[in-house]
């Protein structure tokens, strides 16, 4: 896969660790956002699609890193391309990820286990610094970044 810049180094971009820093300042690991009514929903694919959620959908729980990687002159974000015959989202462009299997601990245990396998991301090698907002889609999954 190519690898092409996402931020540029410019002067008025900021440095890894400011956007670091921003992040973990915002939610750190671990930190859920703040609870919801009984009649609000997480954001997703219905904010601008409403007749796309079913309020008797099932939602299945996975979980996605969203890469930081720090480079010269300045930080990238790694994305990756689901492969073309994937029944949901397949060849989308995505973060590395998937579905929150029984044996992991918890939602940032998925994500650094799915990184590895998609990308050979190693874990040890993983700085979590903040938790976003859970994100729903259109497909029933329950995504976790």
């Amino acid at each position: 896969m190519e690898q092409g810049p996402v931020l540029s180094a410019g002067s008025d971009r900021l440095t890894t660790d400011e956007v670091i820093r921003r992040l973990a300042v915002a939610r750190p690991p671990g930190r859920r956002a703040s609870p919801r009514g009984p009649d609000e929903l997480p954001r997703g694919d219905h904010d601008l699609n409403p007749d796309l959620f079913r309020a008797d959908q099932a939602l299945t729980p996975a979980a996605v890193l969203v890469p930081i990687v720090r480079h010269e002159p300045g930080p990238t974000v790694l994305f990756t391309r689901r492969t073309e015959h994937l029944h949901n989202h397949g060849g989308q462009i995505s973060f590395p990820g998937g579905r929150i299997d029984p044996g992991d601990a918890d939602a940032e245990s998925a994500a650094l286990r799915e990184t590895e396998e998609e990308v050979g991301l190693p874990a040890r090698n993983v700085d979590l610094v903040a938790q976003l907002d859970t994100y729903v889609t259109r497909t029933g999954f329950e995504v976790s970044p």
